[in-house]
């Protein structure tokens, strides 16, 4: 009797434990179809997206699609009242149905601005006209000539203008020079006459008797 009833306890607490569960899941969609989209850098394919999560709290979600720009979301996923204790004990072990917990998030892409071309080259071409009208640089004033360096001075060189030959020699007549007197007694020279001067007497020989 002790064993029936302590099978069909087990049973009982097996079929419990076999249907109490919470099913997480994300679900992301967007306005642009087949747009990729990732959650924390993990690829979960094209929108709508589908992925099953274990804990709440934040998660990163991108949507990229080629032509429009990328959308980078940080989404807080609240986790609700059955996820606390003791709750959640009832909520995983002992409710016997399973709980759906499925989170929807919406992300809208915009079309990229899209450069043609034949406007960038127009751009380009009127930029290389508005530089060619520039009028030309005006040129820089010539710098005055620079003045030449004073020679190096040596140690024991004479500083001054460099100093010439001497006059030469005189040529011409020669003009005679002032009669000079002759001493007392010498004989004149050649070619001189002797000066007397007025009221010059000559002093007497002292051997004239």
């Amino acid at each position: 009797m002790t064993t029936a009833r302590t099978v069909r306890l087990l049973g009982a607490l097996a079929v419990l434990t076999a249907g109490g569960c919470v099913d997480r899941k994300f679900i992301i969609e967007s306005n642009v179809p087949n747009a990729q989209v990732y959650i924390d850098n993990k690829s979960i394919g094209a929108a709508p997206g589908y992925m099953a999560f274990d804990y709440y709290g934040y998660y990163t979600i991108r949507v990229v699609h080629p032509g429009y720009e990328s959308v980078v979301k940080r989404q807080h996923v609240v986790a609700p009242w059955y996820a606390y204790p003791p709750f959640d004990f009832l909520a995983e072990v002992i409710w016997p149905f399973r709980i759906h917990d499925t989170r929807r998030y919406y992300i809208e892409l915009h079309e990229a601005p899209q450069t043609r071309t034949d406007d960038i080259l127009n751009a380009a071409d009127a930029l290389r006209q508005r530089g060619l009208a520039l009028p030309p640089p005006e040129r820089p004033a010539e710098p005055p000539p620079r003045a030449p360096k004073p020679p190096a001075v040596t140690p024991g060189s004479v500083i001054g203008p460099p100093v010439g030959p001497g006059p030469g020699p005189q040529t011409g007549p020669t003009v005679p020079g002032p009669a000079v007197p002759a001493p007392f007694g010498a004989a004149p020279a050649p070619g001189v006459v002797p000066s007397v001067q007025p009221g010059y007497t000559p002093p007497r020989s002292t051997y004239a008797q």
